[in-house]
């Protein structure tokens, strides 16, 4: 994963994270443990992430915003595309007009909505779809690859990746890979 200088898409709005939270009165509030804006944290082949949260195992523990505290240090320090440990992540991925992702595995189910423009989902089978703004991309630690085919428009699309156990094939087991 090649990671670059981070610089925002120009036809996508900037996104805000909105985390709420409960007063000392029992009342639902806004949090302000962290910034309301959602800064790209990575870039990988010119595809820009930006960490929406993480948790660290479940059941979330919520006591004392304990889980607020650790997603404020994987801003700071961005875990693997899929954390190992049981936790899942939430990702923003923002792709550039031909911008495309390599072949990859992750050891996770990822379940992916393309929120804008119009994404291919390529697995190294040979078998493609075409995604458009709302289809939803049940990724259950398969070889794959996303591929913007616009000349024009940036893409979004918005990962929940939670770590599953190994998938074995014909007594093998399937690793995390990246082409």
């Amino acid at each position: 994963m090649a990671e670059a200088s981070v610089t925002p898409s120009s036809d996508l709005r900037e996104p805000n994270r909105y985390i709420t939270a409960t007063n000392n009165d029992g009342k639902s509030v806004f949090s302000s443990a962290l910034p309301e804006s959602l800064p790209v944290v990575r870039n990988i082949n010119e595809a820009l992430l930006r960490l929406c949260y993480v948790t660290d195992r479940p059941p979330v523990s919520l006591a004392g915003n304990i889980d607020i505290t650790a997603y404020g240090k994987c801003l700071e320090n961005p875990p693997e595309l899929v954390p190992p440990g049981g936790g899942s992540v939430v990702w923003y991925i923002d792709t550039p007009p031909e911008g495309s992702s390599p072949m990859h595995r992750t050891i996770s189910l990822d379940l992916v909505v393309l929120l804008e423009g119009e994404v291919e989902l390529l697995l190294d089978g040979g078998e493609t779809r075409l995604l458009r703004p709302g289809d939803l991309t049940l990724q259950r630690a398969t070889m794959h690859a996303w591929r913007n085919p616009s000349k024009i428009k940036w893409t979004r699309m918005l990962g929940v990746m939670s770590e599953c156990e190994p998938v074995e094939i014909g007594g093998k087991k399937l690793r995390a890979e990246f082409s």
